[in-house]
C-alpha cells in the first residue's frame, strides 16, 4: 500500500507494506461490501473489491469489527483498489489478532443484508429472517428462541446449508457462529447477486 501510495516516490520515510491476505468490510454511502485486503501499511491498503469504485471516495475500512478506519480510493485498477488512511494505524497491532474485551472476541467483519433462512436442529425447523452475514455467521431474527450452545444447521437461500452453533438469542435474534468459515468467493459473490 505504501508503493501504491507513493507511486515511486522516496518510501524511506514510511514503514514497509506487510502481505496480508485477510477480509475486512468497505463502506461507501449507503453500500458495504466484503474485500479482499492484499497488502497494508500504517498509511493505506490494497484491496480487492467487487464495486464498482472512484478516485476520491470517501470510504470506512472496517479491519476488525473493534477497528475502523476512515480513508479514501486513491486509485483504481480492475478489481483492485488504493486506500489512503485518515491518520495512520498499527500495522502490528491490526495484525496480531483481535484482543478480547469483556470476554468477547470481536468478530469477523459483517454485511447487513436481508434475507430468508431456515435453522433446523434436534428436531425442529424454523423460517427466520437474515439480518446480518460474515464468512463466521449469522444474525437471525426468528420468533422462537434457540438453546445457547445448541448446534444447529442454518440454510440460506441461493448460498448453501451451514452447521453452527447458537452464541445468543435476545429480543427475536440470534447469533449463530458457523463450524466451517463460509469461502471468501462463496460468500462475496452471493452478496454481489444479493
Amino acid at each position: 500500500a505504501d508503493e501504491a501510495l507513493h507511486s515511486g516516490h522516496d518510501r524511506r520515510g514510511s514503514a514497509r507494506e506487510i502481505t496480508a491476505l485477510r477480509v475486512g468490510k468497505i463502506m461507501s454511502g449507503r453500500k458495504e461490501e466484503l474485500c479482499l485486503i492484499r497488502n497494508i501499511s500504517q498509511n493505506g491498503l490494497m484491496a480487492h473489491v467487487r464495486s464498482e469504485y472512484g478516485v476520491g471516495d470517501a470510504l470506512i475500512i472496517e479491519l476488525r469489527s473493534d477497528v475502523r478506519v476512515s480513508a479514501e480510493t486513491i486509485w483504481v485498477k480492475g478489481r483492485n483498489i488504493g486506500v489512503r488512511f485518515e491518520s495512520a494505524i498499527d500495522v502490528a497491532d491490526i495484525l496480531a489478532g483481535p484482543a478480547t474485551v469483556e470476554g468477547q472476541v470481536p468478530r469477523p467483519p459483517r454485511v447487513e443484508v436481508i434475507g430468508h433462512a431456515r435453522v433446523g436442529g434436534g428436531g425442529f425447523v424454523a423460517l427466520a429472517t437474515l439480518k446480518d452475514i460474515s464468512q463466521g455467521g449469522v444474525k437471525l431474527e426468528l420468533e422462537h428462541p434457540l438453546e445457547i450452545n445448541s448446534e444447529v444447521v442454518v440454510t440460506i437461500a441461493d448460498l448453501d446449508a451451514f452447521k453452527g452453533v447458537v452464541r445468543w438469542y435476545r429480543n427475536g435474534q440470534t447469533g449463530i457462529s458457523f463450524l466451517k468459515p463460509i469461502p471468501f468467493d462463496t460468500l462475496t459473490q452471493w452478496l454481489y447477486r444479493h
